[in-house]
């Protein structure tokens, strides 16, 4: 019997068209078998890659900071908080534990409107409510005025001839100094936690309030 193909096809171009038949029943069969079909090279790990990072996206979670215990690189987390910012945080709870999260404020430099985009990022404990360091209470005192009261309260005369470092003395040892009230030592704080420790006792006289007749009275007593 002739073949009907060869008045159209010629040897060469029939055996082609059988190789493609018989991959494609093949393929077919295998299908039908169960066999998952071949993607194009690496189509396979694109795709598993995409996946994975959209899965990751799904699953990321926000980290919750309390102000209480973060370490310095936890509290550089928070929004609008750099170094300086997360060492002063560090320095003023080791001088006064924070009694509310809203406490942060205290912070120079951490207002309402910083507060409220960090805020999902805390653990809340005690108040929520942001504070207003200069809000009068009943007995017509602010915050401000408080922290100053306790300043000074905590002062002792004993230590009015002690050695006091400019790099780790606390705010009621700083008081202890001639003419440096609570504002003052606190200046001194906020001056050593925005531009790091001092090289020099002159250098206290770069702290805005305090001039070369207040360091002449206190330049025995200093040290770093």
């Amino acid at each position: 019997m002739r073949n009907p193909l060869s008045s159209i096809l010629t040897p060469s171009e029939q055996k082609a068209l059988l190789f493609l038949l018989v991959c494609f029943f093949a393929g077919f069969l295998l299908n039908k078998l169960g066999f998952p079909a071949v993607s194009p090279l690496g189509a396979n790990k694109e795709h598993t890659d995409l996946q994975s990072f959209e899965d990751s996206l799904q699953t990321d979670v926000v980290p919750i900071i309390d102000i209480r215990t973060a370490s310095l690189e936890e509290l550089t987390l928070l929004p609008g908080i750099g170094e300086k910012r997360a060492a002063a945080i560090i320095e003023h709870r080791n001088r006064t534990p924070f009694q509310n999260v809203n406490e942060i404020m205290l912070i120079k430099g951490i207002g309402v409107k910083t507060y409220e985009k960090m805020r999902p990022m805390l653990l809340v404990f005690g108040s929520d409510t942001p504070i207003d360091k200069n809000a009068k209470d009943s007995t017509g005192s602010s915050q401000s005025d408080k922290e100053a009261k306790s300043g000074k309260e905590s002062i002792k005369k004993a230590d009015l001839t002690t050695m006091v470092n400019l790099n780790s003395a606390t705010l009621e040892q700083l008081c202890t100094l001639v003419g440096i009230g609570p504002a003052k030592a606190q200046a001194i704080l906020d001056y050593r936690a925005e531009n790091g420790s001092f090289s020099a006792i002159e250098d206290i006289m770069k702290v805005k309030g305090i001039g070369p007749a207040t360091f002449a009275k206190n330049k025995d007593r200093l040290e770093i």
